[in-house]
């Protein structure tokens, strides 16, 4: 009888592992307010290789970098607390013809993934108690249950890093608008003054003649 039941808890102990479930209770702690900054600049640019170069530069040294470049915009990943120097160093060497900012707030997403780490975290300490008692016909199934729950903590680890390097990095997005070259007046006068001074259409004007 002692031998059914302790089969009965394991097969039950499997179960609730293989279908997501948690063995004991997991308490949701409240998470304070956590939120990712992104900006977005529209700049007015002459040479948009050359802007993006010293955007980069800046970045880089402000402990940031690049995560995409293309003919249109640049977009840069720096710490939190150095997000408004580098907005600043934009502001200050090109005039920015558009800005926006946007917060958005993890604070429920990261919550929820502490929250199934724990209780994974304590399912697989149980998981362990359970394999040091299972017997010979028992323990390749709580060894699988094992591998796949160690598979499942890995992948929530991964997306709470993920979550928290958002929160680390603000994102500063830079688009490039070209300037527009004015087309030279057909007036008869040269750019270059001192042509002007010489008389230059009236002496062409002659050669015309």
């Amino acid at each position: 009888m002692m031998m059914l039941t302790k089969r009965m808890l394991m097969v039950t102990a499997m179960f609730t592992l293989l279908t997501g479930g948690a063995l004991l209770p997991c308490t949701v702690h409240a998470v304070e307010q956590a939120s990712s900054i992104n900006s977005s600049l529209t700049v007015q640019v002459a040479d948009r290789d050359k802007t993006a170069a010293a955007l980069i530069a800046r970045a880089e040294a402000l402990g940031g970098y690049f995560s995409s470049f293309s003919k249109d915009a640049v977009t840069l990943k720096v710490p939190v607390d150095t997000s408004r120097e580098l907005i600043n160093f934009v502001k200050t060497d090109w005039k920015p013809v558009q800005q926006s900012y946007r917060a958005e707030d993890l604070s429920a997403p990261l919550g929820q993934i502490r929250a199934r780490l724990k209780a994974k975290l304590e399912l697989y300490t149980s998981l362990e108690k359970m394999l040091a008692t299972a017997d010979a016909a028992n323990i390749i199934e709580v060894e699988t249950a094992a591998t796949k729950l160690i598979q499942e903590i890995e992948g929530l680890k991964g997306r709470m890093r993920a979550l928290q390097h958002r929160l680390d990095f603000s994102t500063v997005t830079v688009s490039f608008s070209l300037l527009q070259r004015e087309r030279p007046l057909n007036d008869g006068n040269s750019p270059f003054v001192w042509l002007n001074d010489l008389g230059l259409e009236n002496l062409l004007r002659e050669f015309e003649q």
